[in-house]
């Protein structure tokens, strides 16, 4: 098993960083090996929500689907892979601390039978590869605060967060 988690401060709201990253299409701002991510379901991202995703991994390109298993406005984001190279689980947390955000990406992966000996190596990849994202999304967030939240809002007067533009 591998689990792996980064922790940033974002000198950002809470309500633009979550907006920010409730919406795929910014993921290639932040993640390099990124070319394409896309919602492939209707409507507004929530609970059941899918995605797709295609990057560059270990020097291939390769398409992972996933689908969204939990969705708190401005507290958390869950998914599961559905299908790709290899099948994980994450979460983003959010925490609002003094009009900035502490921002938490964890990470699970199960594996079974032979791939396991191949966890500590991969482990290795996915913490250096996330250390540079974490940076990367900081810089992004903290260099521009000229962004503007699309979206909508629910029944409970929730701003539900479609896209974010400006950068």
């Amino acid at each position: 098993m591998i689990e792996i988690e980064f922790d940033t401060m974002i000198k950002q709201p809470i309500e633009k960083v979550f907006a920010f990253l409730a919406n795929p299409e910014n993921e290639t701002q932040w993640q390099a090996d990124l070319i394409e991510a896309k919602l492939t379901s209707p409507g507004p991202i929530g609970v059941g929500a899918t995605g797709r995703d295609v990057r560059k991994f270990m020097g291939r390109e390769t398409v992972t689907t996933w689908q969204v298993t939990e969705f708190e406005p401005n507290q958390m984001m869950a998914f599961k892979v559905t299908s790709g190279p290899m099948p994980f689980q994450g979460a983003y947390i959010f925490k609002a601390v003094d009009g900035s955000t502490r921002f938490v990406y964890k990470v699970t992966a199960v594996t079974s039978g032979a791939s396991r000996l191949f966890d500590p190596l991969v482990s290795r990849f996915v913490k250096s590869q996330g250390e540079k994202q974490m940076a990367a999304l900081k810089t992004a967030l903290e260099a521009n605060d000229s962004f503007m939240i699309r979206g909508h809002f629910d029944v409970a007067g929730d701003m539900i967060p479609e896209k974010v533009v400006g950068w």
